[in-house]
This record gives structure tokens, sequence and C-alpha cells, in this order.
């Protein structure tokens, strides 16, 4: 299938034009994963737009949206600092696009300072370009947010494959030891010494992977959260691991703010 796919690739590039031979070169790049293809492909559709495009592909819109798609493909990378070029760039050109670059800025795997010296930017910039999106500002004052909660430091004690009446199963079982963050105080406290046998998880060996048993196995030695983490610690959490946006794993217990400067 993928000889095919080749096949008819290299006959579709050889009767088109050249804007449309990189379209499609883009298309096959990010259709294998090739991200540093991909972006020299975005870049020269990008740099040539104004000569090489159709008359109905010359729009402001149109130009945003190759930097926006630029932005996604350099993220895809781990070029995060391409990226918010590409979305700044995008901003600037369109500023209607400023939903789309909240968006694709709230995505990007960002450092916690890097986060929020990248969101101060765009808020200011999407205030003065669309003085009536405030929702980046607003996501803002979101991840200020700080609330009281509980987690466990894990410690497996067994990790096996057992046969059950269901067939294989992966099963961990591990001690706990409680912690609380305290919002008003923003300090950590330790609730009470290690439970032994405290809880197991399981999976099955051929079946789905189960998001509670991978977050116990990756919080050995580490700190497990079975609920939501205010917006002030996301940037700590890893996860989360089931679909209901709970169960997070971090290697170490977040810093409070006020440490963190």
């Amino acid at each position: 299938m993928r000889r095919l796919w080749v096949v008819w690739l290299a006959l579709l590039v050889g009767c088109t034009s050249n804007w449309k031979k990189h379209e499609i070169q883009l298309i096959e790049a990010e259709r294998s994963s090739d991200w540093a293809h991909a972006k020299s492909e975005a870049h020269w559709l990008i740099d040539n737009a104004f000569v090489e495009a159709p008359p109905e592909e010359r729009s402001t819109a149109d130009e945003a949206d190759r930097y926006l798609r630029l932005a996604d493909i350099a993220a895809k990378s781990g070029d995060n600092k391409q990226a918010v070029e590409a979305l700044r760039q995008a901003l600037m050109i369109d500023s209607s696009c400023a939903g789309s670059v909240r968006t694709k800025l709230e995505r990007l795997d960002l450092p916690a300072r890097e986060r929020q010296r990248v969101f101060e930017e765009f808020a200011w910039n999407i205030a003065a370009l669309g003085p009536d999106d405030s929702g980046l500002l607003e996501y803002q004052r979101e991840q200020a947010q700080c609330w009281s909660y509980h987690v466990r430091e894990i410690r497996i004690r067994h990790n096996l494959v057992i046969n059950t009446d269901h067939g294989r199963e992966r099963r961990v079982s591990y001690d706990a030891r409680p912690w609380r963050f305290d919002a008003e105080s923003e300090r950590w406290i330790q609730e009470g010494n290690w439970m032994l046998d405290a809880g197991s998880e399981s999976e099955a060996v051929e079946g789905p992977p189960s998001g509670r048993y991978q977050a116990v196995v990756a919080a050995d030695r580490a700190f497990y959260a079975d609920g939501k983490v205010p917006p002030c610690h996301r940037d700590a959490w890893k996860g989360p691991y089931s679909e209901n946006d709970t169960t997070f794993v971090a290697t170490r217990l977040p810093r409070p703010k006020s440490d963190q400067h």
C-alpha cells in the first residue's frame, strides 16, 4: 500500500504546478512524520506564496493559516521556539485567528516560567489587535488558580503478570504515604506515615492500557494525584492518564509559587 501511495504521488507531482508540488510534498512529509522536511516545505509555501500561490490562496487569512500550520509542525518536531514565532506571525497578519493561536499556545509543552512569559506577551498583543477577544487574558487568570488537594507518594511492592479467568493481567501493588497541599499557606503537609499494601491496579496483557495502572507504574518513588490538580501546579504534573482529566504523576511535589522566584 505504501508503494502504491508513493507511485501515485510521483505521478501527481509530475503533472502539477510548482506550488502544488510543494503542497503535496508537505502532505507526504506530514504523513510520514518527517518533521524536518515538513518544516522546510511549510517555509517554502510561506516564502513563495506572493509569486507562486494561486490567486484564491493569497488572502491574509490564507497567509495566517500557513503560519498556523507551521506552528503545528514545529510543535510536533519539538521546536517550541519556532512554534511560538509562527503563532506570533499569524496573529500579526490576521488578528481574527486569535482563537486558534490561543488554542495552539495552550497545547505547547513549555516550562512554567516560559509559558507565563509567552502568555503575557500574547495577551497584550491580542488585547491590542482584537480588543473584543479576552479569552487569553481569562486563561491567564485561570492559570493562577490554586486550591488545596491531596496526593500520595508511591512505592511499588510487587509488579507481576498473573493468570485470571479473564486472561493474563499485569498487576501492581504499592505502599503509599499521604500528602496535602494547603493553598492558604502554600505548603505541602505530610498527613501520615507509609501505609503498606495501600492499593493495587491491573491491566489486561492483551487488552487496552489502563490509565490508572500506567500512572501507578510511572509514580514509583514519585507522586500520584487521583483527581484534578490546580492550574497553579499543572505544569509540574504529567498526565492526565485517564479520559476524565484525572490521575496525574509528578517526580517531585510542585514548589509553591512563592518559592519559584
